[in-house]
């Protein structure tokens, strides 16, 4: 395409934009099951959803054009109050750092902080992390000159980890000890208070990747929703940082994340070799450090715990519905809304095509094998479940039978089971399944 001569009448700019705006499919935010969307709308559970959004966006518009540098003093005032409000939510009233442009960045901030507190700035070093941590830890490995040790999970598990196989993986150069809260694609928590007392043991830095939970577990656990959450934050005395996503289950339009440490002398080694924020980003706009600030404030915690329940509760709408559907099942022990459908006796990928066909917007995940259908449900899916369920149980005859199906046998869709389901749902013991689950 070629730079325009001349400029372009208005007319003809808005109305690309709208055919732009249709190939995003921005009117059909109701059928993306993946975390992408306006998040926020009004239900008759959450009646304030849309005004709230509308406010947030005129915040977010009244402070696109500033940076903070000269224009940002009271941007940086409002992140500051941020990381405040939302430290104290997450065990600690003291916590200090910064907004940044979405997980990976906050993740990544993070293992540099880890990095210049051990004193290892320009050297080699190791960070151990199980299987399933975020890719960003991956490729903040390989920016960082920094080895991930890898620990492999429970066999017959996707995402259980054995903390003693965390604790033989740390190696005299390793610095820091990964954890998630709100795994992905399993919405699981990592056994933090046992890498805690690892990392305690060790003296090494501990990072939560709340990017998932972060704004979602606090809520749920102050609202007494009937869910078991284990400690995974601040209260956990060996937690150095975590990281929680504004525009995931902070209902904040990206891009938005937050990175908080437990005191000014971590912040001080992220600033160090980082400066002069701590972020990646040297410029930084102040419309998500706005539209932040007034989303805390508009919804406060009795709002984000309804926002909390509610998305709960249309998780577990779909799941019971997907556990009525022969040959699916739900991999269990999740915390948060988000969750992965699967089946061990079928190959899912025409049931995959047929809901894409039917304008379902996911993602799909090699694990549980051959391929699992990852879901994430917000605000905005409150009309979603009962018609993505017609469509899937509509779908599910086109499932393939799977080779070397549990018991030996293939059967086809609408047979019964030759096996149990792959997973038990039993906290705090060991998955077991007919065979190792891996990547």
């Amino acid at each position: 395409m070629r730079f325009p001569e001349a400029p372009v009448p208005p007319e003809e700019v808005f109305e690309r934009l709208r055919e732009f705006e249709v190939q995003s499919r921005f009117d059909e935010f109701d059928r993306n099951l993946f975390d992408e969307g306006p998040h926020l709308t009004s239900s008759s559970f959450l009646p304030f959803g849309d005004d709230v959004r509308h406010q947030v966006v005129e915040a977010y518009t009244r402070f696109i054009h500033g940076e903070t540098w000269h224009t940002g003093a009271g941007a940086r005032e409002m992140e500051r109050q941020v990381i405040s409000m939302m430290g104290g939510v997450l065990g600690n009233e003291d916590a200090v750092g910064f907004i940044t442009s979405g997980g990976s960045e906050s993740n990544l901030c993070a293992l540099l902080a880890a990095k210049a507190g051990a004193g290892r700035a320009g050297r080699t070093a190791s960070v151990v992390l199980p299987k399933h941590a975020h890719y960003s830890f991956f490729k903040g490995c390989r920016m960082f000159d920094l080895e991930p040790v890898v620990v492999e999970h429970v066999a017959g598990s996707p995402y259980r980890v054995d903390p003693d196989r965390v604790r033989d993986a740390v190696r005299d150069d390793t610095i820091a000890i990964i954890a998630t809260a709100g795994t992905w694609p399993f919405g699981t928590i990592d056994p933090i208070e046992d890498f805690g007392a690892i990392a305690a043991e060790r003296d090494l830095y501990l990072h939560v990747d709340g990017c998932f939970g972060g704004f979602i577990l606090p809520f749920l656990e102050r609202g007494g929703y009937p869910i078991d959450i284990p400690m995974w934050d601040f209260r956990v005395p060996a937690v150095s940082s975590v990281s929680a996503d504004l525009h995931k289950n902070g209902m904040v339009p990206p891009p938005a994340s937050s990175l908080y440490f437990r005191d000014e002398s971590l912040l001080a080694h992220a600033k160090a070799i980082a400066p002069p924020f701590g972020t990646l980003a040297g410029t930084r706009g102040t419309g998500p450090i706005a539209a932040s600030w007034t989303m805390l404030h508009l919804l406060g915690i009795e709002r984000y715990v309804a926002i909390a329940r509610r998305s709960m509760d249309l998780k577990r709408a779909i799941v019971d519905g997907v556990e009525g559907i022969d040959g699916l099942a739900v991999v269990p022990d999740g915390k948060i809304n988000i969750f992965v459908v699967y089946s061990e006796r079928f190959d899912l990928a025409p049931v995959v095509d047929a809901l894409n066909e039917k304008g379902w917007m996911f993602v799909t995940n090699p694990v549980p094998e051959p391929v699992a259908i990852c879901l994430c449900t917000m605000p905005q899916n409150e009309t979603s479940a009962e018609p993505f369920l017609a469509d899937l149980a509509e779908a599910m005859p086109a499932a393939t039978p799977r080779e070397g199906a549990p018991g030996g046998v293939a059967v086809r869709y609408g047979e019964a089971s030759v096996a149990g389901a792959a997973y038990e749902n039993v906290e705090g013991s060991a998955a077991v399944n007919t065979g190792e689950v891996g990547a």
